[in-house]
């Protein structure tokens, strides 16, 4: 800052923050279904806007009690350590079938011992097709849970869905750089992940690929916070101001600057969400913790921003390690 500067009233300096939001592009999917939907074409066009991916773990989730009556599927959602979620759907008022239209019922089973008449137990996922063979619609406990919490299918219930949404963050990264099912197979960390890691639930076919899992999210939007003079910005614990001069002799000078330094899909996004998942969950399966943060290479203190925190929307899950845990629903705040 010259002298000039200092005392010319019509030179301001202004500051930014943002906030990164972040939506799942497809709903939680274990390992194992993993192995199988990133074959499918068009969930690879879906998983292709996946930018920063979660390792996960939580007791091993299945349905009981499965039975198709009528227009009507029942199941239970349950792990065995909690009471069950008891769930009912009306196929016809979900717009799944048609009223008096007949629909097959299919499951896939984790016992090696499957049942082969309703009620059907330990059912990891249940396929409906119509009458003629053609397939309709799939769910695992998760995909449901999803479903049923952010796409509005709707479901009666007694019950506490959120009893079966709480996972342990064990590893993050980002693939921007390449698709996240050609990042995941093979991944060094996934399977050192399914190979240490044992099965924590109580069911006798719990299974570390059953049980691991992965979060697929992407920075989809920000908001930005715009601040005149840049003292007046709300201050985080270490970080520095990233001033911005703001001549008022140059016409549109104030409106110039309350446009956004970046745009959506910017790399810089990815890059610090990255960062502040590591840094604030310290996942026990990462390295890198960033503990220089914000000042990270490509980050958003790179492109003039003085602190970011971030919003995870329409994932119905809550977090935690050792280290931080958020609930379902959630900005966090470094």
């Amino acid at each position: 800052m010259t002298d000039t500067e200092q005392h010319d009233d019509n030179i301001v300096y202004g500051a930014k923050a943002l906030k990164i939001i972040a939506r799942p592009v497809y709903p939680i999917v274990s390992a194992y279904e993993f192995e199988f939907l990133k074959e499918e074409e068009i969930l690879q066009r879906r998983m292709d806007n996946c930018t920063i991916y979660m390792i996960v773990q939580r007791p091993l989730t299945y349905f009981d009690n499965v039975r198709l009556d009528d227009s009507y599927i029942y199941f239970d959602i349950t792990d065995g350590t909690q009471e069950p979620f008891h769930c009912r759907i009306n196929l016809v008022e979900n717009e799944i079938c048609a009223v008096g239209e007949p629909t097959d019922i299919d499951v896939l089973f984790f016992t090696k011992e499957p049942s082969d008449e309703q009620p059907f137990r330990n059912v990891g996922a249940i396929k409906l097709f119509d009458k003629d063979g053609k397939f309709i619609v799939w769910w695992s406990p998760q995909k449901i849970l999803y479903e049923m919490l952010v796409k509005n299918l709707v479901v009666e219930t007694i019950g506490d869905p959120l009893a079966y949404l709480d996972f342990r963050v064990l590893y993050v990264g980002k693939a921007f750089a390449q698709k996240v099912w050609n990042r995941l197979t093979g991944h060094e960390k996934m399977q050192r992940i399914l190979t240490l890691e044992g099965p924590i639930g109580a069911s006798p076919e719990a299974r570390a690929p059953f049980e691991v899992s992965l979060i697929l999210l992407k920075a989809m939007d920000f908001d930005e916070l715009v601040v005149v003079p840049d003292t007046a910005l709300p201050r985080r614990p270490a970080t520095k101001l990233a001033s911005h001069l703001i001549n008022l002799n140059q016409d549109g000078a104030i409106d110039a600057f309350s446009l956004p330094f970046i745009d959506v899909g910017d790399e810089a996004l990815t890059r610090d969400l990255e960062a502040q998942l590591i840094r604030y969950f310290r996942p026990e399966y990462n390295e890198v913790f960033f503990d220089n943060y914000p000042d990270i290479k490509g980050g958003l203190l790179s492109k003039g921003y003085t602190w970011s925190d971030f919003e995870i929307v329409g994932l119905p899950a809550a977090l935690s390690t050792e280290h931080g845990s958020t609930s379902i629903g959630y900005v966090v705040k470094p």
